[in-house]
């Protein structure tokens, strides 16, 4: 049996504290969907105006070591990052810088057509990703 995959739902984030992580993703556009808010699973669904989704996990523990999947000195598997299209990297510096939020590497241009590897942290250290298409 064959089945087709249509596109990605959403991006499972697992945070400390959801009312620190709906600001800073708010920030980035995301706003709670009241109709993907779990209390009882401790899970806050927040879509961006692309319709991209996020569920934010509000049940995680600080780790002294930070990111446990890239902070820690054994690699584990797991998901890292999550990756974004953006359509002008220059823009997205820019406001970075406008609200304090540190990139961790880059921008550099790839040789495949992308300018990519801008990395940020969310306030739980998670990793995000983003990329510009570069036109050819």
């Amino acid at each position: 049996m064959r089945f087709d995959t249509l596109h990605l739902d959403h991006i499972g984030i697992r945070v400390t504290d959801l009312a620190t992580a709906e600001a800073f993703y708010a920030k980035l556009g995301f706003l709670r969907d009241p109709g993907e808010f779990a209390p009882e699973a401790k899970a806050c669904g927040l879509v961006h105006p692309t319709g991209l989704r996020i569920h934010l996990i509000y049940n995680g523990e600080s780790a002294d070591e930070g990111n446990v999947l890239l902070d820690a000195p054994i690699k584990r598997p797991g998901y890292t990052h999550a990756a974004f299209i953006v359509e002008n990297m220059d823009d997205l510096v820019a406001w970075l810088a406008g609200e304090g939020i540190a990139i961790t590497e880059g921008p550099v241009t790839m040789g495949h057509g992308r300018r990519s590897v801008c990395f940020i942290r969310d306030p739980d250290r998670n990793v995000l990703e983003f990329n510009e298409i570069l036109a050819h």
